[in-house]
C-alpha cells in the first residue's frame, strides 16, 4: 500500500514537472502574420519588430514582406526602433514636399537634426520614393555612428562611392551582407521584410545607439536592453537550463492545517522547435497526508515524435505517458510564456525596474506590489488551464472553468521579486529568478505558497536534436491516468511556477 501511494504521488508530481519543463523552454515564436511563415527568411526580423511595436501589419492579417519601403517609412521605423531623440530641434524643415501634417514629419525632423538624412539638392525629401539599399545603409550607419575600418568588398560600391563608408561599416558589423559575394545591390529597392532584418541585425550586433542628447549617457538604457534581449531570443534554437526551486505550501481549513515543502534541482537540455527535452535531477518533498519525506530521482525524455517517458524509481522501470495526457502537455508548448514573451509583457513595468551593470551582465530587478503584478502572473497561469482540465468530462468542463475563475479571483500576491540577468555582449537571457508569495482563500480553505526559483541558461544553440534511447522506447510501460484529485495536486504544484 505504501509503495502504491509513493508510486501514485510520484506520477502526479511527474506530471507537474512535465508542465514546468515545457514552461522553462523558450517557446518558438508563432508567426504574427498569415503571409510570414516561420521558415520565411525575414521571419525573425518581422516578428521581433512586431512584438516591439515598431512595425504593424495590415487589416487583413498580412505583413506584405515583399512590398517596397518608402524613404518616409524607413525614417519612421529607424527612429522608433532605435528610440532616437535629437538634442537640437529644427524649427522648419526646408523640404517643399513635406509638411507638418505628414505622418513622417516628426521622424524626418529628428533624423535631420541628428545628421542622419539631408534630402536632395532641389529641397525635396521624396518621402514616398522607394528607399534603396545604399540609402538605408547610410541612414543606419549614421544613426548608429558606425564607420568603416577597411575597404569595401563589393564591386558596385567602390571607394569613391558616397555609400562606401556606410555599406562597409554595416558589412563589418555583421548587420548586412551583399546580394552576392561581390555585389551589394546598392541601387536595389528595399522591401518591408528586408528592412525588418536590417533593423534587428543592427539592434543585436551593436552595443548601443549613439544619441547626441544634452547629457550623453555612457551606458545603455533599460529600454534598449529590453529591445536587444527581445530580438536575441528569436535566435534561440536550443539550450541547457539548470533549474533550482523551493516551495513551501500551507493549506488551512478550520483548525486543520497541512504543510508540505518541496525542493528540486534539475538539469534540462532542450530543443525549441519542435519541442524536445531531457531532464535529470532530484526532487524532495513531504507527502501531504502522511507527512512522510519522499526523495525522488528525476529522469524524463520528451520528443514530439516519440512522446514522453519518465523513469519511475519505485517500479524501477521507464513509463510512457498516455497519449491524451502527452498531447495536452505538448499543446502547452504553444501557449507557455517564452523568455521573449516575458520581456514583451514586462515592458509595461520597465519604469519599475532597476538596472545594475556588472562586468559581464545587466541585472534587471523588479520589486512589484502584488496588486500591480498580479495580472501579469494570472495571464501566465492561465496558460496552464488546458492541463488542469485534462481528463475532465465535457459536461464538467464549465463547472471546472467557473471554479478556476473563482480561484483566480481569490488570488493575491505579495513580496514579488523578478530578476533577469542579460549577457552584455550577446544579450542572451542568462538567468531568471523569481521570489514570491501567493495566497488564496476558497470557501474557507486558505492556501499560502512561498516559492523561489532560479533558472540558469547556457549552451545556446549547441544541440540539434534529442534522441530517446531505443531501450527506453522498447521497454517502457504505459503510465496509468491520474484522478481528478491528483490533478488538483498538479495544479497546486504548477500554479505558482512562473517562468
Amino acid at each position: 500500500m505504501i509503495k502504491h501511494k509513493k508510486y501514485k504521488f510520484y506520477t502526479t508530481t511527474a506530471v507537474a514537472l512535465a508542465v514546468t519543463a515545457v514552461a522553462v523552454v523558450p517557446a518558438s515564436a508563432a508567426s504574427p502574420f498569415s503571409d510570414v511563415s516561420e521558415d520565411h527568411p525575414h521571419f525573425k526580423g518581422i516578428s521581433t519588430l512586431s512584438k516591439a511595436g515598431v512595425v504593424n501589419g495590415y487589416d487583413d492579417g498580412t505583413f506584405k514582406p515583399s512590398q517596397s519601403v518608402t524613404r518616409g517609412q524607413a525614417a519612421k521605423i529607424i527612429v522608433n526602433a532605435f528610440e532616437l531623440a535629437a538634442a537640437d530641434s529644427v524649427e522648419k524643415l526646408n523640404f517643399k514636399d513635406l509638411n507638418k501634417s505628414s505622418e513622417y514629419y516628426e521622424s524626418i525632423t529628428k533624423l535631420v537634426a541628428l545628421g542622419v538624412v539631408k534630402g536632395y539638392d532641389d529641397n525635396t525629401f521624396r518621402p514616398n520614393e522607394t528607399v534603396t539599399r545604399g540609402q538605408l545603409a547610410a541612414m543606419i550607419a549614421r544613426a548608429l555612428d558606425l564607420n568603416a575600418k577597411g575597404t569595401s568588398p563589393f564591386t558596385d560600391v567602390p571607394e569613391g562611392s558616397s555609400y562606401a563608408n556606410a555599406v562597409t561599416a554595416l558589412y563589418e558589423a555583421g548587420i548586412s551582407t551583399g546580394i552576392s559575394a561581390t555585389e551589394y545591390g546598392v541601387n536595389n529597392k528595399v522591401t518591408r521584410g528586408q528592412l525588418a532584418t536590417f533593423i534587428v541585425n543592427a539592434m543585436t550586433t551593436t552595443p548601443t545607439v549613439s544619441q547626441p542628447t544634452e547629457s550623453q549617457q555612457s551606458s545603455i538604457t533599460l529600454e534598449e536592453v529590453f529591445n536587444k534581449a527581445l530580438a536575441k531570443q528569436q535566435d534561440v534554437k536550443s539550450m541547457k537550463a539548470t533549474v533550482t526551486m523551493t516551495q513551501a505550501l500551507e493549506v488551512s481549513e478550520g483548525k486543520e492545517t497541512i504543510k508540505t515543502n518541496t525542493s528540486s534541482k534539475m538539469t534540462m537540455t532542450a530543443v525549441v522547435d519542435p519541442i524536445q527535452f531531457f531532464i535529470e535531477g532530484t526532487m524532495a518533498m513531504t507527502e501531504p497526508e502522511s507527512g512522510e519525506a519522499i526523495e525522488m530521482p528525476l529522469k524524463m525524455y520528451m520528443t514530439a515524435k516519440d512522446g514522453m517517458y519518465m523513469y519511475e524509481p519505485t517500479e524501477g522501470a521507464w513509463m510512457k505517458f498516455p497519449s491524451d495526457m502527452f498531447n495536452t502537455i505538448l499543446d502547452q508548448a504553444g501557449v507557455q510564456v517564452s523568455a521573449a514573451d516575458q520581456l514583451e509583457m514586462l515592458k509595461e513595468f520597465a519604469k519599475d525596474f532597476t538596472m545594475q551593470e556588472t562586468d559581464n551582465a545587466y541585472i534587471l530587478t523588479l520589486n512589484a506590489d502584488g496588486e500591480k503584478f498580479s495580472q501579469l502572473i494570472k495571464e501566465q497561469v492561465s496558460a496552464l488551464l488546458p492541463m488542469m482540465e485534462s481528463g475532465i468530462e465535457d459536461e464538467d468542463t464549465l463547472a471546472v472553468e467557473e471554479e478556476i475563475g473563482a480561484l483566480f479571483n481569490s488570488m493575491s500576491f505579495d513580496n514579488v521579486k523578478y530578476q533577469l540577468t542579460i549577457d552584455k555582449k550577446s544579450f542572451d537571457i542568462k538567468g531568471i529568478v523569481t521570489d514570491m508569495t501567493l495566497a488564496m482563500d476558497m470557501e474557507g480553505v486558505k492556501m499560502k505558497i512561498d516559492q523561489k526559483s532560479n533558472i540558469i541558461y547556457d549552451e545556446f544553440n549547441k544541440i540539434t536534436t534529442i534522441t530517446i534511447p531505443q531501450e527506453v522506447l522498447n521497454n517502457a510501460k504505459e503510465l496509468p491516468g491520474i484522478t481528478e484529485e491528483e490533478m488538483d495536486l498538479v495544479s497546486t504544484i504548477t500554479l505558482p511556477i512562473i517562468k
